[in-house]
Parts: structure tokens; C-alpha cells; sequence
């Protein structure tokens, strides 16, 4: 499928591993104006042959579960598109008809959970969604205790613009770096602000007259390099930002942007190099 992936489609448990996964499901939307379709299977075991199956108690399951699943929804996908969706049966099978079902783009799920739905997705389970997806399948994966922090992630000394350059300038600073937004500081080095790309297409036809500070994002939140990132994307999702200034005593050192976040919240083994 090509990118950027619009409809992501997310198995959630509801343990830490499984909501990390959606955090990033929800970068992902965010970043591209996607969809979000968030699927909890209840596991169905068929006794074997003469035994009855207790169909009740799997409904009973399914009900409890499209229940967490709006309280979930509500407290990490808010501003998102989304759809919540409960099925009954054997995981791997049930996450490859949905995807086939809802023409997902990418499928990002959990690995290395502990309990519940997250151990089906180890070993031959995830190895057959990897190799019978009909998309990409993105693995994220997340260990308590050792969550990333900022400073890790950030790209150090960004491009910078003062509040009385104009837009023409930041623009070109922009294309020729090939950044999304470019953080607006004083002499200082203080930052008061963001210029995005949104920002400049709402300006496209006064580019030249426009200062950096008469179009910059206003309510402007930073970061330190020892927050968590799973916290700076709670922010960047929350707000419905691309990117967050990281601060030094008052000072702009950094920023972390939604891709960082990303490259993060999927596991890699070390940060970009930046």
C-alpha cells in the first residue's frame, strides 16, 4: 500500500503494550488525516467434538469489551477518526479478515505482551500476519521501566527563524531543510512559538508581508530531553500538533516531531542521527 497510510487498523488488548500500540496508530492518523479502526477479538476455543460451546460467555466477553473499548477511544483517540470493532474467534485469523475487510493500509499491533490478547501475538501468530497481510504491518513494541525519554529522539538545533522574519524566508527554510515547521525564538534563544506548513498556507498569498510572529501558533507548549516520549505524544496528540519545542534552561535546544515520536513508539534499536 502506498504511503502515507490513511486507514490503520490497531488489535487492542487492554494492557500497556496494546494502548502503546494505539498511541502510535494515532501519530499515524494524525500526522496523514487517517482512520483509526481499533479491534478487540475475545478469543474462541472450540472444545473438542461433542463438547458444547458456550456462545453466551463469549457475547457476555465481547459486550465487556466494545465497553472498555469506547472508554479507550474516548481518552486516546479524541479529534481522531475511528472506528471501534469486536470480534469472536482465533486472533490471527480474526485481524487478517478485518484488515481484508476494512482495506486497511497498515495494521499496527503489539509484541512482547504478557497477558491476555498481546501473547497471541507472538511467535506463529504475528509471523502469520507478517506474511498474510495484504499490507504493511508495523510491530511496536513497549517494556515498562524503560520508556524512552525525549532527549533521545529530538533533533538537536533546528532551524530557527526570529518573530519579525517574514514568511517567504521561513518558507524557504522550510523546503530547503525539508521540514514540516520551523520554531520561532528571540535573541535569547527563548521560543515563543511555531510556524507550520498549515501556517503558511493560511498566509500563501501575503508570504512576503507577513511576519514569522503575526502566524505562528499561539498557546505554545515545550518539553524537557528527560519527559518521557510516550508523554510528548500524548501532548502532540491531545493538541493536535506536529511538533514540540524541547527547552534547556528557558532555552530552545530541540524539537520533537510526530515522526520521532514514531520511530520511538516502533521499537527501534537507537534514535535517528541527527
Amino acid at each position: 500500500m502506498p504511503f502515507p497510510y490513511r486507514r490503520i487498523l490497531c488489535p487492542v488488548d487492554f494492557d500497556d503494550n496494546s494502548i502503546f500500540a494505539l498511541e502510535t496508530a494515532a501519530a499515524i492518523a494524525r500526522e496523514h488525516d487517517g482512520t483509526v479502526f481499533a479491534l478487540h477479538v475475545v478469543p474462541m476455543f472450540i472444545p473438542p467434538t461433542g463438547m458444547p460451546v458456550y456462545v453466551d460467555l463469549y457475547k457476555g466477553q465481547e459486550q465487556t469489551a466494545r465497553e472498555r473499548l469506547h472508554q479507550i477511544a474516548r481518552n486516546h483517540l479524541a479529534g481522531l477518526k475511528y472506528d471501534l470493532m469486536t470480534h469472536i474467534g482465533e486472533p490471527g485469523a480474526s485481524i487478517l479478515q478485518v484488515q481484508r475487510k476494512v482495506a486497511a493500509d497498515v495494521i499496527v499491533m503489539a509484541t512482547h505482551g504478557r497477558r491476555g490478547f498481546s501473547r497471541f501475538l507472538l511467535g506463529s501468530v504475528a509471523e502469520n500476519i507478517v506474511r498474510e497481510a495484504a499490507c504493511p504491518v508495523l510491530t511496536v513494541r513497549y517494556e515498562a521501566g524503560t520508556a524512552t525519554k525525549v532527549g533521545a529522539w529530538m533533533t538537536h538545533n533546528p532551524v530557527t527563524a526570529s518573530p519579525d522574519e517574514v514568511l517567504s524566508s521561513v518558507e524557504e527554510k522550510m523546503h530547503a531543510g525539508g521540514f514540516r515547521c520551523v520554531p520561532i525564538i528571540k535573541e535569547n534563544g527563548a521560543p515563543i512559538g511555531i510556524v507550520t506548513d498549515r501556517d503558511i498556507r493560511s498566509h500563501h498569498e501575503k508570504l512576503a508581508e507577513t511576519t514569522a510572529s503575526q502566524a505562528m501558533s499561539e498557546g505554545l507548549l515545550t518539553v524537557t530531553t528527560d519527559a518521557e516520549i510516550t508523554d510528548a505524544a500524548r501532548i502532540l496528540r491531545e493538541r493536535k500538533i506536529g511538533a514540540l519545542p524541547v527547552v534547556e534552561d528557558g532555552k530552545l535546544i530541540g524539537v520533537v516531531t510526530i515522526t520521532d515520536v514514531l520511530h520511538a513508539l516502533a521499537g527501534d534499536d537507537r534514535s535517528p542521527i541527527k
